[in-house]
């Protein structure tokens, strides 16, 4: 565990330390690829129409943009708000109905044989995308290497509470400071689900998406891993999407994040038959939740040594050593994004204990997740509910 916690703190450090440069290649207008972009959605009426509003109004030649729409059947008017668009754009929009929905990957598959682009990208419902975001991706594959990109996604609704406050901070921690360190060291990059883009051909060659899998972006991006596929993580391709609202929303989304990503760190560990620093990273990145696990059963253990046992026993201390190294090193990490950030403001600092909680929050939502894995309970690809809030203004259509 302590091991874990120093590899990734590194690399937190590395991400923290590096000047992220924008990509400043122009791709000539004639040489620019198309695009397909999946737009997967299911009663998603208060923010459908924003999204597709904003990838209308990105900056990019309308020829070389194909938006495919899948409605999982929707019991509100996403499925009549979506219809519009393909009405009044029929050579942009176009959309599929499913009978019944049977989660993201089935739809995302569901679209796979109107795909006519280059590159197929894939934004959530809640997605804002900025405006530049398919020319500054377009410029990033123009090396051949890469097969697949994942942008940054930043909170449209960060200011809208301190748990989406706090959310937005893990956010930025992972965008800002671990993906820059692991594209810094060519580590592994994982997918996302939304503003990420894969070439068409290796879509295609590794068929498409995994729809028995909770966590269908991870999963893709360990198969490109496998194949020797080259992804890269680009923090100039930019959208907005918004984080979970209530603490309910938190823990249904994350309960499906972390078993997904314990059921691909187990269906993936033939990735080490292949030793090397992406493989390696990859089973490292994946073992997240375990760690989580971990942890908690580490204060559950550190509880009842120091309920039952009168006197300190080497147990105790070492635990009570992890204990504080933990909470240490995420303080530290929350006041170092914190005064990343321009301009510096003090009283942003007199939150960063709220992190802490926050984590032990995290821990107990990973063991939950690890008993639904270990007694095999029914797996259910559940959405997050989107309320529409923007609190930032992050320049997008």
């Amino acid at each position: 565990m302590l091991f874990w916690a120093v590899y990734n703190c590194s690399l937190l450090y590395i991400g923290i330390r590096s000047k992220r440069k924008q990509v400043t290649i122009v791709v000539e207008s004639e040489v620019l690829p198309k695009f397909s972009i999946i737009v997967p959605t299911k009663d998603e009426e208060v923010v459908i129409g924003r999204c597709l509003t904003g990838l209308l109004n990105v900056d990019y030649p309308k020829d070389k943009m194909q938006i495919i729409i899948v409605d999982g059947n929707s019991s509100d008017s996403t499925c009549q708000i979506c219809s519009e668009y393909t009405s009044k754009y029929p050579q942009t929009f176009s959309l599929i109905s499913e009978k019944q929905s049977n989660g993201k990957p089935a739809a995302l598959n569901l679209a796979m044989p109107l795909i006519t682009g280059e590159i197929v990208g894939v934004f959530d419902a809640d997605s804002l995308p900025e405006k530049d975001v398919l020319k500054r991706a377009a410029a990033h594959f123009t090396d051949k290497q890469i097969m697949a990109v994942q942008g940054t996604t930043t909170s449209l609704n960060e200011k809208r509470n301190i748990l989406t406050r706090v959310i937005a901070m893990e956010e930025k921690a992972w965008y800002q400071a671990l993906l820059t360190g692991r594209e810094k060291m060519q580590l592994f990059v994982p997918l996302n689900g939304s503003c990420q883009f894969v070439r068409r051909t290796v879509l295609e060659e590794l068929g498409g998406w995994d729809e028995t899998s909770l966590t269908e972006d991870v999963e893709l991006a360990l198969r490109l891993v496998e194949k020797k596929h080259m992804i890269k993580y680009a923090p100039d391709v930019r959208s907005g999407q918004e984080t979970p609202n209530t603490l309910g929303d938190l823990v249904k989304q994350r309960v499906r994040w972390y078993r997904g990503y314990m059921e691909t760190a187990l269906k993936y560990g033939r990735l080490l038959d292949t030793l090397n620093k992406r493989t390696i990273d990859a089973e490292i990145s994946l073992a997240g939740p375990f760690m989580m696990v971990i942890s908690l059963l580490s204060y559950i253990n550190w509880f009842f040594v120091a309920l039952f046992l009168s006197k300190s026993t080497p147990i105790l201390s070492l635990t009570g050593v992890i204990i504080v190294l933990t909470a240490v090193s995420l303080i530290s990490l929350g006041a170092a994004l914190t005064a990343s950030q321009r301009p510096i403001k003090f009283r942003n600092l007199l939150w960063i204990p709220s992190i802490y909680i926050y984590w032990l929050l995290q821990i107990f939502i990973a063991g939950w997740a690890f008993l639904k894995l270990v007694f095999r309970r029914k797996r259910v690809w559940s959405k997050t509910a989107k309320k529409g809030f923007i609190t930032t203004n992050l320049g997008a259509a």
